[in-house]
């Protein structure tokens, strides 16, 4: 059978042709492919366009490498194409592949509806054969054509039942060797049953298609699949970019998404950090207030007594009454601190509020306080106690950082500017700056680098911004100094009765 076969391919075709055939028979079955990869993922009326795309396709391109190999074929004799049966086959292709995709698609039985689109190419081989008018009898050798059913079906079922497996690329190119095997096995096996025995009284009716014009409907046929493979591929570059764009969107939100659960991770533990500490302030605050209150009494009695006796004992007494006095501002840092007060916000003139803020604070001798004031006339809305405290607290931060400063310029610059919507106050110092391993933790609850205090100052200062909506920053350059900066909302428009 192979060698009947083979004789068929090189004897009686022009192998030209034949391999026109196959490449066009490779182009229609890998568009094909891919379409009833776009139907299987679609749903509603994209699948059905995407079925009846896949459809069209395979039925023209079987089509069209069947007349292809047709117009190779040379029997020797003058040879027509009835128009009729001829229109019929390539609407039997059509039609029966389209039935054999929506088998596949809708009961999901690929390996069935591969059969019946293997079995389409058979029908439209032989549909289009009756086509064929020559002065000859067709003899036909049944084992044959029983055989090329045959390869149409396997191969066709092998094709659909590869891509049940999957859908990449390898898949996509097996199964188009395995369609393409099938239309051609079929093909060739198909013309090596019919044997033509000349006959000179078989006429040639005068309603046929002469070979040139069927070309010209073959090369329609082929610009047809063309078109729809360039359109597929126009689609799968369109399906791509969208989907790595929605990929990187969606990538983008997951990010957001983590981003703002470690935000109210960090908050969710923040508070409860907070909330402990303020029961354990509370219930600090009402043991040592107590005895400090009895000792601070007991030490007025005493003061009363020595008066009396005459005894010269101010200097211990005054440090005893500063050490009751540092003791009660701690319990009162820590209160603050743990039970931040709903704010009473009101709008302010930033530079002159600033300006006598300042002029309330008390600064050692031999600091020097220097204003840059440069916001002038712009408004922003706080509550004015509490951004006093932030402010005291750096303030007082920064003098403590320049009596440290041996041998430099012992001075503290405040000033304010305003960056696009928002106002900045700065206070920088020319202390000897923080080293890089302390700085990330100096907003860390009682830590503190300095041998006083509760190491709530800037823990507390960076409480009272964010409630205003706001940020504070801080850098230092050790030797140098160290600039810390507040950041508000500027207010839009302010009521008049704001005013510093």
């Amino acid at each position: 059978m192979l060698r009947v076969i083979y004789a068929c391919i090189t004897e009686q075709h022009d192998l030209r042709l034949v391999v026109l055939a196959g490449l066009l028979c490779l182009f229609a079955c890998f568009t094909a492919i891919n379409l009833f990869v776009h139907a299987a993922e679609a749903k509603g009326r994209a699948r059905t366009l995407w079925h009846a795309a896949a459809s069209v396709v395979f039925g023209a391109g079987v089509w069209a490498t069947h007349f292809v190999a047709e117009l190779a074929y040379k029997p020797g004799v003058p040879v027509g194409y009835d128009v009729d049966l001829t229109v019929l086959s390539i609407a039997i292709a059509m039609a029966v592949t389209w039935i054999g995709i929506a088998v596949a698609l809708r009961y999901k039985a690929n390996e069935v509806g591969g059969a019946i689109v293997g079995g389409a190419v058979g029908c439209m081989h032989y549909v289009g054969m009756a086509a064929l008018r020559v002065p000859a009898d067709l003899h036909w050798n049944f084992a044959y054509v029983g055989t090329s059913v045959a390869i149409g079906v396997c191969f066709g079922a092998g094709a659909l039942r590869v891509l049940a497996s999957g859908v990449t690329l390898r898949y996509r190119l097996t199964a188009t060797t395995l369609l393409v095997l099938a239309i051609v096995g079929l093909h060739f096996t198909a013309m090596a049953a019919v044997v033509l025995e000349l006959n000179p009284y078989v006429g040639i009716p005068d309603q046929v298609m002469a070979p040139e014009l069927l070309a010209i409907a073959v090369a329609a046929v082929t610009v047809l699949i063309a078109a729809l493979g360039l359109s597929s591929a126009f689609v799968d570059d369109q399906l791509a970019r969208r989907a790595i764009s929605e990929a990187e969107l969606l990538a983008q939100r997951v990010d957001e998404r983590t981003a703002e659960l470690h935000k109210t991770q960090e908050a969710l533990l923040r508070q409860e950090r907070q909330s402990a500490l303020g029961q354990l302030t509370a219930s600090m605050a009402h043991e040592l207030r107590n005895p400090l209150s009895a000792i601070a009494n007991t030490l007025h009695t005493v003061k009363e007594a020595v008066a009396k006796g005459g005894l010269d004992l101010e200097r211990p007494i005054t440090r005893m009454e500063r050490s009751i006095a540092r003791c009660d501002r701690i319990i009162n840092d820590l209160l603050d601190y743990s039970r931040m007060r709903e704010l009473r916000r009101r709008t302010w003139n930033v530079d002159p509020w600033l300006e006598e803020a300042l002029d309330d604070l008390k600064v050692p001798d031999g600091i020097g306080v220097v204003h840059r004031l440069g916001a002038p006339g712009r408004q922003a809305s706080f509550d004015s106690d509490l951004m006093r405290r932030a402010i005291s607290n750096l303030v007082e931060n920064a003098a403590h950082a320049v009596e440290n400063a041996h041998g430099k310029s012992r001075r503290i610059v405040v000033s304010t500017r305003t960056v696009e919507s928002e106002l900045e106050f700065s206070i920088t110092d020319t202390g000897p700056g923080i080293s890089s391993d302390v700085l990330p933790r100096v907003f860390e609850p009682l830590f503190s680098t300095k041998g006083f205090g509760a190491g709530l100052g800037l823990p507390m200062v960076r409480q009272i911004v964010e409630q205003h909506d706001g940020r504070v920053e801080i850098a230092s350059t050790p030797g140098t100094g160290t600039t810390v900066t507040i950041r508000l909302p500027l207010t839009v428009s302010a009521p008049k009765a704001a005013a510093a």
